[in-house]
């Protein structure tokens, strides 16, 4: 390559944990790779998580898929890149209110068992013995899925970063593109110019402002999302697993004598978030009694990326956008998927098949979800 400098063969948007995951699986595949980072690795939306990732996603097996297959990268991943994700186990416990909600997730878990998931329905009695905080009266059933951990989210994207970099890598920070020729594979950013023979948007909230620089259309947006956490609420730790109430969007764990609350999928409209953060004051003691009139705090505001059908974006662009491949959109849940979304990128670079079905995560898909 006449001046590696300035060109590569596969250029990556967004070093978050799913661009520094591409840029390991890419590299490790001997493919010449760059990098590119507005700011800091990992300090947009991976460390705006709970530290939590799960496998299992209720009413998307094909979101359960991606994180059945990222599952052995994770408890790999200290040997093969010598950093330590600190996995603690959490089980993830999903809490149905409704005979008929029971009976549509229930009827569901052939589909996640199949890509790989162990999920088991519980009884509400069986339910309290995993999260005894719970009211049994206010269940109609549950499903647990055991293959749910605390992680370090700061120790998964430095151990693809510096994975990557010794695998010949190349990854800048503080350099923020600026424009995009999708034909002749050119990018502008505020350290110069760049060419690669492909280019990878994964830029997290700002996917779809990079597309439009290429003249291109990526429904990925950024939303905001909040973490609250309560009083302590007791006189020993909230030991419990990371807790979901689908009916309502509440997410909770433990921490310390209280709970960490999830608040998610605010509206930007003015004055969103006081509705709901009052909203989670009165939903956290109807399944929670013992949290009745406790306060809550906020733990951090950020952002996340969202997309039309609340799934990521993973695909290549076609006509005049062919040389654009996109890993964006992945609303909170990149933890847990960016082990395959790098594989699933460098198949895909590569021409080979990728690993999963991508026709829940196509641009197609979105698109034809987006509001009028």
């Amino acid at each position: 390559m006449p001046d590696r400098k300035n060109s590569t063969e596969l250029l990556i948007i967004g070093g978050g944990v799913i661009g520094v995951s591409i840029a390991y699986h890419c590299a490790k595949a001997g493919i010449d790779v760059l990098l590119l980072e507005k700011d800091q690795f990992g300090t947009a939306t991976t460390s705006q998580t709970a530290r939590a990732f799960r496998t299992y996603f209720p009413k998307k097996p094909h979101d359960t898929e991606l994180a059945v297959r990222s599952l052995s990268e994770f408890h790999s991943f200290a040997t093969t890149t010598g950093s330590d994700l600190e996995l603690k186990h959490l089980g993830l416990l999903t809490v149905l209110t409704s005979t008929e909600q029971a009976a549509e997730i229930e009827a569901l878990l052939p589909a996640h068992r199949e890509v790989g998931a162990d999920v088991q329905l519980l009884t509400p009695a069986q339910a309290v013995e995993y999260n005894p905080w719970l009211d049994p009266a206010t269940m109609e059933a549950a499903v647990w899925s055991p293959e749910c951990y605390r992680v370090k989210p700061e120790a998964l994207v430095k151990g693809y970063a510096d994975a990557a970099a010794k695998l010949g890598a190349r990854l800048l920070t503080g350099t923020e593109v600026t424009g995009i020729d999708a034909g002749a594979g050119q990018v502008s950013t505020t350290a110069g110019e760049f060419t690669a023979d492909a280019i990878v948007i994964a830029a997290g909230p700002w996917g779809g402002d990079v597309a439009k620089l290429a003249g291109m259309e990526l429904p990925v947006w950024g939303q905001f999302a909040e973490l609250l956490y309560t009083d302590p609420i007791s006189d020993r730790d909230t030991d419990t697993p990371f807790t979901f109430h689908p009916v309502s969007g509440l997410k909770t764990m433990g921490r310390g004598r209280g709970f960490l609350v999830g608040l998610e999928r605010i509206s930007k409209q003015e004055g969103m978030r006081d509705i709901w953060f009052e909203a989670a004051v009165e939903e956290l003691p109807k399944w929670y009694p013992e949290a009745k009139g406790a306060k809550l705090h906020s733990a951090w505001t950020g952002t996340l990326d969202v997309t039309p059908t609340k799934s990521a974006l993973i695909g290549r662009g076609e006509g005049e956008h062919e040389r654009i491949l996109f890993a964006a959109g992945f609303t909170g849940h990149g933890l847990a998927h960016a082990p395959t979304a790098g594989r699933i990128v460098r198949d895909l670079h590569r021409g080979v098949k990728p690993e999963v079905d991508l026709t829940a995560f196509s641009l197609a898909t979105h698109l034809a979800q987006k509001p009028a």
